[in-house]
């Protein structure tokens, strides 16, 4: 009679184990996070938390009865609605942690680069040294929760480091420059100057063909960098600001800027390195996100007559 009520017992146990391993847990899509050093206390508690109810006997139970060693992985992983203990366990000992998504647009400065990182509570650490300007590959990046900033900033880095160095290589001959340093700065003038894909050959023709023939660059987005940097950040340019002592001042400098003015694409450093073979020497607005092209300062000059009466009659 004993060895009956005893085996029902352990029937009755193991349909209940079962059923709690089995049933479904999770009412809505979720996730959890495994930090370093979470025991088994902490992991239960996290799983109740979520809807996979359970005692925390049977998940050591559930974990005594796996062949493998039971090692919980650290990370942060998805719970799909429905999801029982045992999948879970199963996710959180196999699975790959989620994996989120960092996009850097194209023309950011470093400073806005690391303000992004600072505010995106997905990371983790401080940043030191913070980067230079123009030092950062423009892209989206695959990282998972947690990760440190200062290393995605390096792996920005290196990535700009690779895809840079083989643009370079792939360069035409007798550019007026002769480092890739020289390119990113004039790629960044490029990036900062058009959106427009199919302008940045043009766009950065125009540039070489000055540097070429040893005329100032006149590029507004440096003298709008220079006054940021001197703490005068303004959103329309003046006449005046022309004057600004900055170094990156190209109204006032001959060559290229000291330093890059924002963090250049892959698109802006090709067409640096593969500018069109144009005439041109100016470009100015036409008033629907393009610019017109010049040979001569006479036709940039009725180019810019007409932009200003196009901008004049948008004006309220």
């Amino acid at each position: 009679m004993t060895v009956l009520v005893i085996l029902a017992t352990m029937a009755v146990a193991a349909v209940y184990v079962s059923s709690v391993l089995t049933r479904p847990g999770v009412g809505a899509d979720t996730t959890i996070i495994i930090t370093p050093g979470d025991g088994r206390v902490v992991i239960s508690a996290k799983l109740n938390s979520r809807g996979i109810d359970h005692p925390i006997w049977v998940m050591r139970l559930e974990e005594l009865m796996r062949a493998e060693d039971y090692v919980p992985k650290a990370g942060e992983f998805a719970l799909p609605a429905g999801t029982s203990l045992t999948a879970a366990m199963d996710i959180i000992h196999q699975g790959a942690s989620i994996q989120h998504n960092l996009t850097i647009p194209e023309g950011w400065t470093s400073r806005q680069v690391v303000d992004a990182l600072y505010n995106d509570d997905r990371f983790a650490g401080v940043i030191t040294p913070l980067p230079a300007e123009g030092t950062i590959l423009p892209e989206t990046y695959f990282f998972t929760r947690g990760a440190s900033r200062n290393a995605m900033v390096i792996r920005l880095q290196q990535s700009q480091e690779l895809a840079f160095a083989a643009l370079w290589a792939d360069r035409q001959k007798d550019l007026p420059f002769t480092t890739l340093n020289e390119a990113i700065v004039l790629a960044s003038i490029v990036e900062r100057e058009t959106g427009i894909s199919g302008e940045r050959g043009k766009v950065a023709s125009v540039f070489i063909n000055r540097l070429r023939d040893g005329m100032r660059l006149q590029s507004d987005p440096t003298v709008l960098y220079g006054l940021a940097q001197a703490g005068e950040a303004v959103e329309e340019l003046k006449r005046s600001h022309l004057k600004h002592p900055s170094p990156w001042n190209t109204y006032r400098h001959h060559g290229l800027p000291p330093t890059p003015i924002a963090n250049p694409g892959r698109a802006s450093l090709a067409a640096v390195l593969n500018p069109d073979d144009t005439d041109f020497y100016y470009f100015v607005a036409d008033g629907t996100g393009g610019h017109k092209f010049a040979k001569t300062l006479k036709e940039h000059n009725r180019n810019v007559r007409a932009w200003r009466k196009i901008r004049d009659k948008a004006r309220p």
